[in-house]
């Protein structure tokens, strides 16, 4: 479970009847790693995601050079 940007794991028990419980919060490091490494790719996913859109506008702008076509105009989405 992830608590406020935490990665921790609930022990304990509760009482669904009477709404009554007691429990702890531990913090889970495992998960905590998993989670760091995987925020740590995110810069260099976002990298590779955007060379390949502006590869796909390219290979577009080549195929359909017409001009009543939008692609080869210079109005394209800039992602940076």
């Amino acid at each position: 479970m992830i608590l406020n940007g935490v990665c921790v794991i609930w022990k304990g028990w509760i009482d669904l009847q009477r709404l009554d419980g007691m429990g702890c919060l531990e913090f889970d490091e495992e998960r905590a790693q998993v989670r760091q490494h995987a925020w740590a790719a995110l810069p260099q996913i976002f990298l590779l995601l955007e060379d390949n859109v502006c590869f796909l506008m390219q290979a577009r702008r080549q195929q359909d050079p017409s001009p009543g076509s939008n692609l080869g105009s210079g109005d394209d989405l800039k992602l940076r």
